[in-house]
């Protein structure tokens, strides 16, 4: 019975074995017309996208840019030419639409999160900024006073998750002092003061370890990218297009950052404390019960910045209300923290939910304050809701008016040239780890990997001119039938020559004839590979051979110590001093003198022992 169950249980491992296989080659094989397409259109720069959006697709690595652009995936499939982004296009939707196993329609659907961006699909921007205030991706806009660890924004599929903490510099007014954000895979980090790791040289931490962007663009490993605009200015921009940029500033000898975050909402649902992106300003700050409806809904909108006295008191009102419930709602947890902490640390440790101990509104300023920091925000163009919190910063805290940034395209007004000499674009003092020019994959090859039809880095069959980056880590090796004479002649100069094998004018591998194949009855013969055709003959010079010098091994004799006598050293006796009061030495009688007997005690007769046996 035993044998029974194992042997079932054997089949059914060896089974979903198959079917698991059968779902990723189904993957692979689809792919090939779109990796074709984008071959068709650059040859390096194309080769490079194809095998990316495969990593994306099956949540790996980016192989290393091999062109001098900075792109990300999405912003290399932006900067072709229309006809080809919509012939790609229909045919990510339709293969996304028309698969049948649940691994493969993932994988599309990743591909699908980034490539159906039309361009009617504008991104929108959500902000928080200063001491800090919200401004929600619809629009809203609202202060937002707290202690502690909050998702900003979070995306449906996961792709994008990004996180504040905000740090008290009083008791009524906050900051934003750090941020955490899962871009693509990569787990990143900026700190604006406290350093979980103790090193102050830099504010980037990426899965842990402290980063340095040397020059203008680090390169993430899933394919992102961080663009450095000043010291301690940046730009995040993830793999599928989504970016995030961070204005370092500083008051009251604390540094913060001011955050904007830009999204597409056509491409996946979000939530966050910047609202939900649909359009409607009027739900960004909706509290939501456990079943999924509003508990509380935004019901003082558009009284921030009023001076009327009732609209202050309900502002007040309001403002506790956003900064218990609402941002109770978006609190992280230890299990859903991006950040890293220090020892015995964790999201609790920065944690405050009875801040702040007063809120505070415009009609708290004095009137020189106001005014002041009214003509300061009206000369840097402010105007509405974003006036108000101009004013709301400058006038309590001195911090400067903080416009809404602009994120610039990085794909607009560049002109994309052949690339003639492949070259690695990899983060200074990085060395390549990836195989960059393209191996030439047979038809039908599923997957990015070699299967046979690779094409070892430096060796090119095909017409291209470049060789696309393997997707495996293991070395390319072609395969023979017949081993490699080793043939002294072969080397030259230290380099050694390898055979040159006979290529065609197309990419179509060589085809050899089996005389054995026929339909008569006759045996079939071993199929002869053929012989490496051989280069020309080159004279070379022919080795020289000397012959060793022989030396004969010298002869040494040992050499003979005499042991060496030693005489035992005398010492002589120490010499003492006589003590300086010297003791009284007995005189000795003669024998003769009787000794005087004490008068108590008798005298007794000696007497002579007699000798036994005498």
């Amino acid at each position: 019975m035993k044998k029974h169950v194992t042997f079932f249980g054997l089949f059914a491992l060896v089974a979903l074995g198959t079917v698991n296989a059968q779902e990723r080659s189904n993957f692979g094989t689809d792919f090939q017309p779109i990796r074709k397409d984008l071959v068709a259109w650059d040859a390096v720069r194309g080769e490079w996208l194809a095998s990316s959006m495969e990593a994306m697709a099956n949540k790996k690595p980016t192989p290393d840019r091999n062109f001098p652009e900075e792109y990300t995936p999405a912003e290399m499939f932006g900067a072709m030419p229309s006809t080809t982004q919509d012939k790609i296009r229909s045919q990510i939707q339709r293969s996304s639409t028309n698969t049948t196993d649940s691994l493969s329609r993932s994988q599309w659907t990743r591909l699908n999160s980034f490539t159906s961006r039309t361009p009617d699909c504008k991104p929108v921007m959500g902000r928080t900024y200063g001491d800090p205030h919200l401004k929600s991706f619809d629009g809203a806009t609202y202060s937002f006073q707290t202690v502690g660890e909050f998702t900003l924004v979070r995306s449906g599929s996961g792709n994008v998750n990004v996180q504040v903490r905000q740090r008290n510099q009083s008791d009524d007014f906050s900051l934003n002092t750090a941020v955490a954000m899962n871009v693509g895979g990569d787990r990143v980090c900026f700190y604006a003061n406290e350093k979980p790791d103790g090193n102050t040289s830099t504010p980037i931490r990426i899965d842990g370890e402290a980063a340095y962007v040397e020059g203008e663009n680090y390169y993430l490993e899933h394919g992102g990218t961080i663009s450095r605009s000043s010291k301690n200015d940046y730009v995040i921009t993830w793999p599928t297009g989504e970016r995030v940029k961070l204005d370092a500033s500083q008051t009251g000898g604390m540094s913060f950052y001011n955050i904007a975050v830009e999204i597409y909402p056509c491409a996946d649902s979000y939530d966050g404390i910047l609202g939900n992106a649909n359009g409607r300003s009027s739900d960004d700050f909706d509290v939501r019960n456990p079943q999924g409806g509003i508990a509380s809904s935004n019901w003082n909108m558009g009284v921030f910045g009023s001076t009327n006295q009732r609209d202050q008191v309900l502002e007040k009102e309001y403002l506790a209300f956003l900064a218990k419930d609402f941002a109770r709602q978006y609190r992280i947890t230890p299990e859903t923290s991006l950040f890293d902490y220090g020892f015995n640390q964790s999201t609790y440790a920065f944690t405050d939910e009875s801040f702040p101990r007063v809120h505070r509104t415009l009609g708290d300023l004095n009137d020189d304050d106001r005014r002041r920091a009214q003509r300061e925000c009206e000369r840097r163009g402010f105007t509405g809701s974003d006036l108000s919190a101009c004013i709301y910063d400058n006038g309590f805290l001195r911090i400067e008016p903080t416009p809404k940034p602009t994120i610039p395209n990085r794909t607009v007004g560049r002109q994309l040239d052949p690339v003639r000499t492949p070259t690695p674009n990899v983060n200074p003092g990085q060395r390549p780890y990836r195989e960059r020019y393209p191996e030439v994959r047979s038809e039908g090859t599923p997957g990015g990997g070699n299967q046979g039809g690779g094409v070892p880095r430096g060796e090119n069959t095909s017409g291209v001119g470049t060789s696309a980056p393997a997707t495996s880590d293991k070395p390319l090796v072609r395969e023979s039938t017949k081993p490699t004479p080793q043939n002294p002649e072969s080397t030259v100069g230290g380099s050694t020559t390898r055979p040159v094998y006979r290529e065609t004018t197309t990419s179509t591998p060589v085809e050899t004839k089996n005389p054995g194949s026929s339909t008569t009855s006759d045996p079939v013969k071993p199929v002869k590979t053929p012989e490496p055709v051989k280069e020309p003959e080159v004279v070379r010079p022919k080795p020289v051979y000397t012959e060793p010098v022989k030396t004969q091994p010298v002869y040494t004799e040992p050499v003979r110590t005499q042991p060496i006598k030693t005489e035992p050293i005398k010492v002589e006796p120490k010499y003492t001093p006589p003590p300086s009061n010297p003791v009284s030495t007995p005189v000795q009688r003669p024998a003769s003198t009787p000794v005087s007997t004490p008068v108590s005690t008798p005298s007794k007769p000696i007497t002579t022992p007699v000798r036994r046996g005498g």
